[in-house]
Order: C-alpha cells, then structure tokens, then sequence
C-alpha cells in the first residue's frame, strides 16, 4: 500500500518522545477516531521512538508514521486528509521555544492554506510572549474551518470570543487507561509514599524537608523522559538515601506507573499530566505554581490553591492543606471528560462527513 492515500487524517502533536502525558494522549485520540470507526488512513508525525508504545495502537487503525520534520511529507499528508486534527496538549505556545510555536503554526496554517478544517482536541493555548505570536494564533482562530474543544476555561474563553466553533472540554489523557482498565478499582495507599513529578524549578532539599515535616517517609520520583527531569529524579532519589527516607524505583510500564501513582498518599507535580493523573484517581495533590498547571485546575475548582511557591514553607503548608483538607475533583474531572469525549467524537464524525 502506498504511504500516502486520499482520505486520510493527520493527527498531529508532541509524539514520539517518551513523555508519559504525550503518549496518553495520543493513545486516547487514536481510540476516538477508532470508535467513530474510521477507516482511513491516519499520518501520525512522530519522533521514531514512538515505536515503544505502537504496540498500544488500535489494530484496526491503518496508522502510518511519517517523519516529524519533512516538509514534504508533512504537506503530502495533510494534502490527502480530510482534516488535521491537534490531539491533545499546549502546542501553540512560545514558552518552550520560538520554534515549537513556528513548528505547529505552520502546520495549522498549511491546514487551512488548502481548504482543510483544523480541529483542536484536549488543547490549550499560550502561554504566548511575543505579540507577533499572538495576533498569528488569532488568525488561525477566527478562519472559519478551525473548531475546537479546549481542555481549559481561559483557553476556551479566549477562543469563544474570536470564534462560534469553541467548546469547553478538559483533558482526556487519562481516558485510555479507563477505555483499558489500566485505573485500578479502588485506592490502595501505601503508608508515607509520596510521588514526585519534577522539572527544574524546585529545590530538592525543600521537597525532603517538606516530606518529613509531613510525616512522609518514602519517596518515587518520576521523570515524564526528559532529560531535565531525569536529572531531577536522579539527584531526589540520591539525596533522599541519603536523608534515610526509602526510595522506591519508578516502573517501567504504563501499567506500573498507574498503579505507583494509585499507591501514593500525596503527589507533587510540576507537570499538568502529574496533576491530571492525580485528580483522575482520587489522590491528593499539590502543584508548582504555573500558568498552565493553574488555568487547568481553576477550571475544575475556581478556589483550588493548593500550589507551592518557591519556598519551603509554601511547599510545607501545600501539603499540609491537601493531606488534612483534600480537594476532591474526581468525580467532577471524570464527568467532563465524559462530555469532552463525546463531543470530540461528534466534531470528528461532522468534519469527516464534509469530504
């Protein structure tokens, strides 16, 4: 069969790069489209270790895997699909660098260059600096093919006053491991573990002092397969040792991180897929203040406050705040994504219809 044939999607987003929030998004695009029973085929532009979660795609999905930064097959692609989709995450902002932006504006901008719709799934946008950068997402959003369902309120508010074609959704990452029953039935909590999820804004020997003010004596460190993150996990594991608390090794699989997660009395996050994860399953949470992480939170719970600051008395009264007064957004983020779903699969079955 050739690589390319008319009919196809392009399904677009930070792929291939072994990041735990990434891949489950991928993975619960791929099964939309694989309950809306599509048949055609699906470009999927990815890094090549994507290979390491293939083996999780929908088999009855024709997935065809074309190189990340080829122009050309990336023209050729969204020239023999029906629409592009942006499944999942914050790609249309300029925090991580000039070029992430250029990188999926420019595809957005082939998209409806050539009378394509362009549909935003589980999106966010910004944080945006550059002014130039802003007035170029705007355009993208006021062209009448573009429609989208957000994954945050200050995204879909901002979308919703350019445009008629915003809904408001949240993130549905974590509807994969439901469609699997990888999310275990009930809560097993492991007496003092907490699970960290850093980047490279937080102090290590603030988390640990926070911990044992805490009365929490074990530690897994989890790093999303960045390499500044398995920096951090490398230098917490270390001085945890060192400081007597017992360290536990994160899991290799999808399965294990699940249900390490699951086990934790307290999850502290840097990463939105950390505190996604923990709001999915019931387990209280603090995060590292930032816009991204914020706006997703304030979208389930307007008074939610449970950041930390660059201190380790803000870190300490955090987890304090979650262990003895735990927010429960549970059942509230589990209803959203249940309507996010569904209208995710209605928008891709009407664009679909359109060829």
């Amino acid at each position: 069969m050739r690589q390319f044939s008319f009919g196809g999607l392009t399904l677009v987003g930070y792929y291939g790069y072994d990041n735990l929030g990434d891949d489950l998004l991928l993975l619960s695009s791929l099964s939309l489209i694989e309950e809306i029973e599509f048949e055609g085929p699906i470009y999927l532009p990815a890094s090549p270790s994507i290979n390491h979660i293939a083996h999780r795609f929908p088999s009855k999905l024709d997935v065809r895997i074309i190189k990340r930064f080829s122009i050309r097959e990336l023209q050729t692609s969204i020239k023999n699909s029906i629409l592009t989709v942006f499944g999942g995450g914050n790609l249309l902002q300029d925090q991580t660098s000039w070029r992430s932006f250029l990188y999926y504006y420019e595809i957005a901008k082939y998209t409806l260059k050539k009378d394509k719709p362009l549909l935003f799934l589980s999106q966010g946008f910004g944080p945006l600096s550059k002014t130039a950068n802003r007035k170029a997402l705007n355009k993208l959003l006021s062209d009448p093919l573009t429609y989208g369902v957000m994954r945050d309120a200050v995204s879909y508010k901002h979308f919703a006053s350019i445009s008629n074609k915003a809904i408001l959704g949240t993130d549905y990452g974590p509807y994969y491991l439901r469609k699997k029953r990888i999310i275990p039935e009930k809560r097993e909590t492991i007496a003092g573990l907490a699970v960290i999820v850093l980047k490279n804004g937080t102090s290590v020997d603030d988390v640990l002092h926070s911990l044992r003010l805490n009365n929490l004596s074990q530690v897994c460190a989890v790093g999303f397969h960045n390499h500044h993150d398995e920096q951090k996990r490398s230098e917490l594991e270390s001085k945890a040792r060192s400081n007597g608390f017992k360290v536990r090794k994160p899991p290799e699989n999808l399965e294990g991180m699940i249900e390490v997660f699951n086990n934790a009395e307290l999850i502290i996050t840097e990463r939105l897929h950390g505190v996604i994860l923990a709001i999915s399953l019931g387990v209280p949470f603090v995060w590292k203040k930032n816009t991204k992480l914020d706006r997703f939170v304030r979208s389930l719970d307007k008074n939610c406050n449970l950041y930390f600051e660059e201190s380790c008395e803000s870190l300490s009264l955090s987890i304090n705040s979650s262990l003895n007064k735990p927010v429960n957004l549970k059942e509230d983020y589990w209803s959203r994504l249940e309507n996010t779903v569904n209208e995710s699969k209605e928008l891709l079955k009407k664009l679909l219809a359109r060829r």
